[in-house]
């Protein structure tokens, strides 16, 4: 086996880390990698790098061609660092890390084909890497690796946020695969509508049947048409029934995946931007540029679980008064000076039980598309009132009884019959290109529709649109809460310890760093086998930080209920990307439960985990 060197990187401070991570993925495509093996190439180096870095104060990475059958990708990577005393724990996977190292190694093993570690006391740690090389790859003779040299000394490293693009890059093609997998689904539907053709053929059948049979009893052909169009309607029914529940898993599917994704690349943008010189504006704005389109994606993926009513609910007593006065000075500087706003709001309105945000978001829709369907200028009017819909009045799946009715009218163009046949339909839109995601209104209908409520539209050309959600009156009592006021740093109090419970390491990695930043002790590790072994031990844990959903037989709850079990009073802050059973009834969180969606923001977490651990003093207190 011989051993040709390609490159060598040094190992000094934090952006050294990031060259590192851009010379692999480099190296990696020169050599023929496909773009997922040149991403787990990349993550693996960045890993033992920044290890060797943080905590073995500097190195080098050395990067090379072993030409044996098959060949492979070898990578060096040494530090000048105390050693690792704990090299056997760590590679059978019984080591419990606080700061992160022990796990970053493991998780490396799992993105490389070769993975050999030495470290002895006092001389450093030398970890080599190793990825076979795929069948199509170039050749590796002698003459071919000095090339590959002169590309990488000719290019050099590209500035740090390059790799951020890059991560854009690998977001692009997630959104391209969720594209695929939405097509997958309309073609499902497809075959759905064709089955249903089958069906109203053999309707068509039964009713030239009663035709026959009219003059013998004029009113069996009035009983048949009439079981006829009761079937129909069950059928049509259940293919919408099916439709949503084929959407809602293959959405709910890709919200995890893609919300872990997210969260890696907003986290990543925050930590940049606190780091970037104040004076750097142009620095500053490409990660203001990147971070918005994060956001937008992040927007994207929970219309979708709206549209599907999967999106986790929190209900609670509502004042809808309340809350549309409160909302109406937020509609003015979102709409502008153009459009004028009035609100009619009616007496002892009735209190309604729904997600406050969620219904807040709903009501922004609503008052943007009627923005801009009445460009230039115009008049939106919001009114409220109570109101009973009856079994006369009760349409498709409606549940007759009192509502709250909240009523968004605009006196802007109108629509069509075809455009109102089609407006709770996902992606669609009558905006120009880039105006619209076509999941507003389906957003809208699917969290009326989740919150047990109707939705209502009346439009014509040229008279205006009246939206109207309905949701059911509130009939239980309401509890007055006593808000926790937070400081604004939401910092640590002195010794307070966090257990950390993430499968993906880039995410859990995010998580120590933000934690440690804001003054916590930190223990991560990455299932829940480990999780209940660390609250099965002595150590203080103030705080349960934990992912629903984890590789494993032990999910994010039933670390919950163990840690009740042993730890009586401990909070649980759960996290994810879609919460899915395991936290929810029927989409709505169950009682007592605290979830941070993923992707969530420094602020966000530094002031949740600083409420639950508040609250829980309280209680005890």
């Amino acid at each position: 086996m011989t051993l040709n060197p390609i490159l060598t990187v040094a190992l000094i401070g934090e952006a050294d880390i990031v060259a590192a991570r851009q010379r692999a993925r480099q190296i990696a495509g020169l050599l023929g990698f496909e773009a997922q093996d040149q991403t787990r190439i990349a993550t693996a180096v960045s890993e033992i790098a920044r290890n060797a870095t943080t905590y073995g104060a500097g190195g080098r990475i050395e990067f090379g061609v072993e030409r044996a059958d098959p060949s492979s990708l070898v990578i060096r990577i040494r530090d000048k660092g105390p050693g690792i005393a704990d090299v056997d724990a760590i590679l059978e996977g019984r080591f419990k890390s606080v700061s992160g190292m022990g796990v970053g190694i493991s998780g490396t093993r799992r993105l490389m084909d070769r993975f050999e570690l030495e470290s002895q006391p006092g001389r450093g740690t030398s970890v080599l890497l190793g990825k076979c090389l795929p069948s199509t790859a170039p050749s590796v003779s002698p003459a071919h690796l000095a090339e590959i040299g002169k590309v990488l000394a000719a290019t050099g490293a590209s500035d740090p946020l390059a790799e951020v693009r890059t991560q854009n890059q690998e977001l692009l093609q997630a959104l391209a695969d969720l594209k695929l997998k939405q097509d997958e689904s309309e073609r499902l539907n497809a075959e759905l509508e064709e089955t249903n053709r089958g069906v109203v053929a053999l309707y068509a059948e039964l009713d030239e049947k009663a035709g026959e049979l009219a003059a013998l009893n004029g009113d069996l052909e009035q009983r048949v048409a009439a079981a006829v169009m009761e079937c129909q309607q069950a059928n049509d029914a259940l293919r919408q029934s099916q439709k949503m529940e084929a959407v809602g898993q293959l959405t709910g599917g890709i919200a995890h995946d893609f919300n872990n994704l997210l969260q890696i690349v907003t986290g990543n943008l925050e930590m940049l931007s606190r780091r970037l010189p104040a004076d750097d504006l142009r620095l500053r704005r490409a990660a203001d540029n990147a971070m918005s389109g994060a956001q937008r994606a992040a927007t994207l993926t929970q219309r979708l679980l709206a549209f599907a009513r999967r999106q986790p609910l929190a209900p609670r007593p509502l004042d809808s008064n309340t809350l549309v006065e409160g909302l109406s000075d937020l509609m003015r500087r979102t709409l502008g000076e153009s459009i004028s706003i009035e609100v009619h709001l009616a007496p002892e309105l009735w209190k309604i039980e729904a997600d406050a945000n969620q219904l807040e978001n709903a009501l922004l829709n609503l008052a943007v598309n009627a923005r801009d369907a009445m460009k230039p200028g115009g008049t939106l009017t919001i009114t409220t009132a109570n109101g009973i819909i009856g079994e006369a009045d009760a349409e498709d799946d409606t549940v007759p009884g009192h509502y709250v009715s909240l009523a968004v009218c605009d006196t802007g163009d109108g629509m069509s019959e075809a455009t109102m046949s089609r407006v709770f339909e996902p992606f669609f839109t009558t905006k120009e290109v880039g105006k619209g995601t076509g999941l507003g209104l389906s957003m809208v209908y699917g969290f009326v529709k989740q919150s047990g409520g109707h939705l209502r539209i009346e439009s014509s050309i040229g008279r205006g649109t009246t939206v109207t959600l309905y949701l059911p009156k509130f009939t239980g009592t309401v509890v007055e809460e006593t808000p926790l006021v937070i400081g604004a740093t939401a910092t640590a109090r002195p010794g307070e310890r966090i257990l950390i419970v993430e499968d993906d390491p880039d995410v859990r990695a995010h998580s120590c760093d933000v934690l440690t930043e804001l003054g916590y002790r930190i223990v991560a590790v990455a299932d829940g086998s480990a999780a209940i072994d660390i609250l099965d031990g002595d150590g203080p844990i103030d705080l349960v930080f934990t992912d629903v959903v984890l590789t494993g037989t032990v999910n994010g709850r039933d670390i919950a209920v163990h840690a009740h079990a042993v730890r009586p009073g401990t909070p649980i802050l759960f996290t994810s990307g879609y919460a899915r059973e395991a936290i929810t009834h029927n989409a709505h969180l169950d009682e007592g439960i605290s979830l941070l969606p993923k992707p969530f923001s420094y602020d966000d977490l530094a002031a949740r985990v600083r409420l639950s651990i508040d609250q829980a003093l309280a209680v005890r207190a």
